[in-house]
């Protein structure tokens, strides 16, 4: 049995265009609290940026069921964050779920566990972000959540969640935090920018090194 809630709302499209211009080690640097996933999870495609809004999904040991209903509850804008409980001895997607989504243009796949089909994936533009890769596919029985608090990459994820993932790795931000969380980082963008262009000049030594 697959229990699903209503889908969150999107990300508004002025944030997703401003952290698009961001990475996530200039926003994990710009909260005050941990926001950082398990480190061992990482896009496929190492040129892969994803952001947007947190579907969650929660599949039992070896199952994908709740995740092809995920794909079909979702809309543009929405992400895929699949816990698989650290199981991992089976994929929890492969090329034929994220050729579905891409074509229903879902922003992309966080996924606390393993995927199959990794040489097709590490090429294709839908960001798929996970431990690793297995050949042995999963079963479509269920259970499953989708759409309610779930634990991924060591951190709780809320529906709705901000969700940014690039080369570094994955980060989430509670939504009432996401606008403060931006402008601080815009901020240190600047400064970092500031900070390369003396680098090139010769100066160096940073000012605050005494």
């Amino acid at each position: 049995m697959i229990q699903i809630e209503s889908a969150p709302e999107v990300l508004p499209k002025e944030w997703i265009d401003r952290a698009q211009k961001l990475s996530t080690t200039l926003l994990s640097d710009c909260i005050d609290e941990p926001v950082v996933m398990n480190e061992e999870i990482k896009p496929c495609n190492p040129n892969s940026v994803v952001v947007g809004s947190a579907v969650t999904i929660d599949v039992h040991e070896g199952d994908n069921l709740a995740v092809h209903h995920a794909i079909y509850h979702s809309s543009p804008g929405h992400v895929l964050v699949v816990s698989a409980n650290g199981y991992r001895t089976k994929a929890v997607i492969g090329e034929l779920m994220a050729a579905a989504a891409e074509a229903l243009e879902l922003n992309g796949f966080i996924i606390d566990g393993l995927i199959r089909d990794y040489h097709t994936l590490s090429q294709a533009s839908l960001p798929v972000f996970s431990k690793g890769a297995i050949p042995e596919g999963p079963t479509k029985k269920g259970p499953g959540t989708i759409n309610r608090v779930i634990e991924c990459g060591n951190r709780l994820i809320q529906p709705g969640d901000f969700i940014m993932g690039d080369a570094d790795g994955v980060i989430v931000i509670p939504r009432e935090k996401v606008e403060e969380t931006l402008t601080r980082a815009e901020e240190k963008r600047t400064y970092e920018e500031n900070r390369l262009s003396e680098i090139a000049k010769g100066n160096i030594r940073p000012k605050w090194l005494t």
